[in-house]
Formats: structure tokens, sequence, C-alpha cells
């Protein structure tokens, strides 16, 4: 027989002074911490290729070189169970990194340590992050990080990566990464067939294929014929004598996790920590429900006080920009385009950059504290009475922030309809896309309660979703599923961390909705001035003038507000941009100087500063040390106010929050689903979102005497 043929690869070598090192470990152990410790202000967000799951990633350019950082998706262990786990795989075996970093979290060393022994089998050069030691330290653990050292044969780092210890110890050790010489002793049958198939295999991380092989896992990499021969003919032998390869493989993992631990935890007495203390009262049955939609409330107040001062600024700015474009010798149609078409909608959706970096700030300091994980674990009896395990609330809590990413996290879930039913309800979690127009309209129409208001359509967003999901369980008489939650320890980020992810996902927002948003607002442009000089008479008036009988039973009358809602199927954030289109258009700016415009943005930025002190103190209900002084309309708040009456203005802001939601996620709702659901999802909640909001209409006309 000659040399292994089966799966070849070589190993990973890197350009001169250019390396990439991925990041592995369970979830909740600092890894995206660590990479901003390392990475200072420079993190690139996106998307894994083909998915949704979020990419961060980081270079760090040092003396020696350029160090590429990859943070993998949290995975408990190499032999995937959600779609997650699974990209961390396969980038491990079909694109294998320069070196590996596994953080761990001292705090829970001997289930950290299943994943450091997998990552051993792999062959690749490793270097073990022990993070979180102070928690360890608080839970009363005495970790010696020489001897876990001496055992697995790679440098391993104590730190604490939240506030930068040990990080440039970290930098010095992926000089001296390399393969661990640890191996777990596994039985002799199963150790023997394991070295038998490694023989026919070229690939470095040829032990743990072997062994996962033989265990049944799932591998993204397929072997040859003869080592799928020798495979099935070493299954069964291993069969025949009584031995389970899967558990056999998994008992001797976890028992040498066990030894190292032991061997490594000196003198240890674990006690009583804050975080058992604080949870008596969070995850409490009675009082958990409340405390959680408290801290939602806190959330979205922070958001509004924080962010409008922000958004009146940049709406000021281009104001500026606008009358400057407008005291430029320009043909009227050229400075239509520019002042109205561009500086005017797409201009009027960059505004709202504040509320995304605030709204993702404050989710970034949940996520990051535990609390987020623990407002899961409490909402699990909610999920159960609509029919749902207690898991399902963390893709609907993901579409708050985008609704595409978390159709593609209902794959955590097992069981197809489960999945549906989540999937089905998602669309009704109201997006950050939507947030935009809901600040606009609830500053406009109801400034003293903006911050209820919006807390309030996001709750009419859930409970139209749990209703969706428990209606469709009744009829398909489906019964709640299982699932496992893991909750960390509470931990106190720092500023300059969340920071800088919030700024990297708003950079990254804004990035990837410009593309839709230029082209809605430059047809919606086009369709109001074809033909030119006649906004009444345009293609896109007609168009929306057909539809707005339709809405006049919920009090909307004005083709324009029915328009905007067309393009808001592309982007719900595009349906800003059109609605300045459309009333400010026909309003040409005036003309501004060029001092003049300099010395209203200065003006502008030095109340916007004052604004922001001020709502340090109004944030907790206490005496702000600058009354609010009343601002001038902008002129779009002006026309919506003119347009529409506050009971109208809330049907609008509901049909908008349950209606069609943006292309991308129609899509993916095809692509986990099928046609005919993502059609029957439409259909559904175009009929949902009418009724509804005629029913708000009409309660509001009757509350507030019409």
């Amino acid at each position: 027989m000659g040399g292994p043929a089966c799966c070849q690869a070589a190993r990973p070598s890197a350009g001169v002074g250019k390396r990439r090192v991925a990041l592995v470990g369970n979830p909740n152990t600092g890894k995206t911490t660590l990479v901003n410790a390392l990475s200072g202000a420079d993190l690139k967000v996106g998307n894994w290729p083909g998915t949704t799951v979020e990419r961060l990633e980081a270079v760090l350019r040092l003396p020696g070189g350029e160090l590429r950082l990859v943070d993998l998706p949290g995975t408990y262990g190499l032999s995937p169970t959600t779609p997650e786990e699974a990209l961390a795989v396969r980038e491990l075996l079909l694109d294998p990194p320069d070196a590996v970093v596994a953080v761990v979290d001292a705090g829970n060393l001997e289930r950290n340590l299943h994943l450091v022994l997998e990552l051993a089998e792999l062959g690749l050069p490793l270097v073990v992050a022990l993070n979180l030691m102070d928690e360890a330290a608080a839970k009363g653990y005495v970790l010696d990080a020489a001897a876990l050292q001496e055992a697995l044969g790679v440098p391993v780092v104590p730190l604490v990566a939240s506030r930068g210890e040990g990080v440039a110890e970290l930098l010095g050790a992926l000089e001296r990464a390399r393969p661990a010489r640890l191996r777990v002793r596994y039985p002799a049958p199963v150790e023997e067939a394991a070295r038998e198939l490694e023989r026919l295999v070229a690939h470095p991380a040829r032990r743990w294929l072997a062994l996962a092989w033989l265990a049944g896992e799932e591998v993204p990499l397929e072997p040859d014929p003869e080592a799928r021969a020798a495979i099935a003919r070493l299954h069964a032998a291993l069969e025949e004598s009584g031995l389970d390869p899967f558990l056999e493989i998994e008992n001797a993992r976890y028992a040498r996790a066990h030894e190292l631990a032991a061997r490594v935890l000196t003198g240890s007495r674990p006690r009583r920590t804050l975080t058992d203390r604080v949870d008596r009262w969070v995850l409490h049955p009675l009082l958990g429900g409340p405390l959680f939609l408290l801290g939602m409330l806190f959330v979205f107040r922070f958001t509004f006080l924080f962010s409008t001062p922000w958004v009146d600024f940049i709406g000021g700015v281009q104001e500026v920009l606008a009358g400057w474009i407008r005291a430029l010798p320009l043909s009227p149609l050229a400075a239509s385009f520019l002042a109205d078409g561009l500086v005017g909608g797409v201009g009027t959706v960059v505004s709202f950059a504040p509320v995304l970096f605030f709204l993702y700030l404050a989710l970034a300091f949940l996520e990051t504290s535990g609390f987020l994980a623990r407002a899961a674990f409490v909402a699990d009896r909610l999920m159960r009475a609509a029919g749902l395990p207690g898991r399902a609330f963390i893709p609907l809590v993901l579409g708050f922030g985008c609704n595409v990413p978390a159709v593609y996290g209902t794959r955590i879930l097992t069981g197809r309809l489960d999945r549906l039913r989540v999937g089905l309800a998602i669309p009704f979690m109201s997006c950050s896309a939507r947030l935009v127009v809901f600040t606009l309209f609830a500053a406009v129409f109801f400034p003293e309660r903006a911050a209820l208001v919006v807390f309030g359509l996001y709750l009419l967003g859930l409970v139209a979703g749990l209703f969706t999901a428990w209606a469709l369980g009744r009829v398909a008489g489906q019964s709640p599923g299982a699932g496992l939650m893991e909750l960390p320890p509470y931990r106190l980020p720092t500023f300059a961390a969340i920071v800088r992810q919030a700024w990297a996902r708003t950079r990254s927002f804004l990035a990837g909705a410009g593309g839709p948003i230029l082209l809605a607002v430059v047809l919606v442009w086009l369709l109001l001035n074809l033909p030119p000089g006649d906004l009444e008479r345009s293609l896109y008036a007609r168009a929306a003038g057909w539809l707005a009988p339709l809405f006049a039973p919920l009090g909307v009358e004005d083709w324009r507000l029915v328009g905007a809602l067309l393009p808001g199927f592309v982007a719900k954030e595009v349906v800003v941009g059109t609605l300045a289109v459309a009333y400010l258009g026909a309003e040409p700016a005036a003309a501004v100087g060029l001092v003049q415009g300099l010395g209203q943005i200065a003006t502008g930025l030095w109340s916007a500063l004052l604004a922001t002190l001020a709502a340090v103190p109004a944030l907790f209900g206490l005496p702000q040390p600058l009354p609010p002084s009343p601002d001038a309309p902008t002129a779009l708040q002006a026309a919506l106010r003119g347009a529409l009456a506050p009971a109208a203005a809330l049907a609008y802001m509901v049909y908008l929050l349950l209606y069609t939601p943006c292309v991308a996620t129609v899509v993916a709702l095809r692509s986990e689903f099928g046609r005919f659901w993502a059609a029957a999802a439409v259909v559904y909640e175009l009929v949902l979102a009418w009724g509804l909001a005629w029913v708000v209409y009409r309660l509001a006309l009757a509350g507030w005497g019409g």
C-alpha cells in the first residue's frame, strides 16, 4: 500500500511577518473581550461567508509583522450540534490557522479542558489563554498554571482580558505556540483502530479525524474509499466487542479533563459568589419578569436620552448641506437631486446612526454582563405559555437587533415545527431598522412619552409573535421541546470594549444598508420627479394614491405616507428617507452662506454636548442641571405633524411594526422553511398588521375623545 491519500492538506504556512490566529472556546469565556483587548479600536464586524453568523476579526500590526485574529463562534466541542459550532469546526479543518488560542474559563476548568483536549488532537500550534482568573479567585479556586502548562506541553497564560492583564504575555506566547504533546488515553481497542486509520490520512488533524470517524461524527472532510471501508470495518469490530466508540472516546476525554483539573486546582475551597446572591432576585419566579421588563425599559430610555441630541445635530448639519447645495450654480433638477434626493433622503437615515450606536451599546452591556442570558431563562415560563421551549427566546431577542440572523438562529432548536413557529414569530420583533422610524414618529407625536410608546410597540410585536407561534402550535398539536441554557457569571464589561463593539456593529449596519437605501431613495426621487415639476401627478403619487383608500380606515389618507411603505419592503430604514424626499422635495431648502452654515453647525454641536450632559441625571429621573429648551420642529417633523393626527400616527406605527419585513428576512424564511411558508408569512403579516392597526386606531380615538 502506498502513502496516505485521504484528505491531503498541507500544514498552514503564513507569509513572512503575516500570521492568522483563531480564538476558540466555549461560549461565555470572554473570547470577544480578549479580541477587543488585543486589537484596540481596529475591529471588523461582518458575516461568515454564506451565512448571517457574525464574524469578528481584527488585525494587529506588530514590530514582527501582521497578526490577524479571528474570533470563531463559541463551541463546547468539535462535534457540533449547532450551525455556529459547525462553522468553527470547518474553519479549523478546511482552512487551518497558523495558531490556535484556546480561551478557557478558569472558573469552569474541567468542562473547558474537554475542548482543549480535542484541539490538541488537531495537531495545530496551540496556546491556552486561562481567562477570567479574577472570577476563579472570587469563587475560591487556586489554579496552578505552570502545572497545566507542564501537562499539556503548550504555553499557558493566565489573564483577565477585561482589564488587559496578561494580554502582552499572550502575544509573546504566540511566538512559542506548538502542537500539544499530551495524548488522551483511550481503551486499547479504540486506540489501535484510531492508529490504523491515522496511517490512511494525510491531514494535520489525522488523529482527531480518525477518532471522529470511528465515533460516527459528521465531519466536513470525507474519507476516500479505502479509508471509508476501513472505518466501517473497524467500527463494526468495536461494536462486536461490546464497545460503543462514541461513548468510549467521550468518556476518556472527560476522564482526562477531570484528572487535569484535579492536578491544577490545588487547595481550592469554592465559596458562594456575588452571582449566586444576585440570581436569588433576578431569577425569582415572581420578581424576575418585572426586573427584566424594567431593564429593557431602561435600555430604551437610555437610547432615546443620549441619541436625541446627536440626531438633532446631524439633522441640522443636513439642513446646512442642503442650503450650501442650493447656493451653488446648478440647474433646479440637479440641485433637487443632490439636496432632496441624496442629502434629504440618505442623509436623514444616516442621521439616525446615534440611535443605533446607543442601542447596540446598551445591548452589548447586557450581553457581556450576563443579563441577557438570564432574560432568556426568566422568559422560559412565557415561552412555555406559547408552547415553545425556553431556548426559543434567544432567537426572538436576536430579532430585536435584526430579523435576518434571528431567522437563521432558529437552528439552535431541535424539531422542525419549533423552528418554523419561532421563525414565523421573528418578523414581528421590532428590529433596529424599524426603531429609526419609531424614533421619528414618537418624537413628533408623543414627545413626552416617546420611550414608553416605543417600548409598548416592542411589547406588542413580542405578543403578536408569541400568539403566532402559539396558534400554529395549537393547530399542529405541538408540545414544547426541551433544552439546556448556560448562565454565565455576572461581569462588569469595560467601557472601551463595549464602545468599540457598538461602533463596529453600527458601522457594519450602515455600510450594509447603504446600497438598498441609495437605490430605493434614488428610485423614489425619480418617480417623484416624473414628469418634472408636477409632484401630484408623478408615477409615485399614482401608485401610492391607488393604495391610499386601503389605509383611510386607519386615519392615514396622505398618499405620501402610504407610498413610503412600498420601498420599506426593501429596507425599513428607507421609510424615513422616502418621507423626507416626498414631503421636502417640493419645498427647496433656503440657500445658506459658508460662514452662516459653519456658525449653525458650531451652535448645534455645543447644544448637543450640553444636552448629552443633561441626559445623565435625566436617565435616573433626577433634576437636569439645564432645563430642556423646546426645539423648533424640523421641516419633516412639521410636515408629518400636519399630515396625521396622533391616533392615526399610532396606527401607522403599529402597521409598520407588523407588516411584511424586509426582503432579506423573506429570503431567509424561504431559505429555512421553503417558498410556501415565506409567502404565507407575507400574506399573514399584511392582514394582521392592518387588523391590529385598525383596532389601535379605534381605541385611540375612543380614548382621546376623537
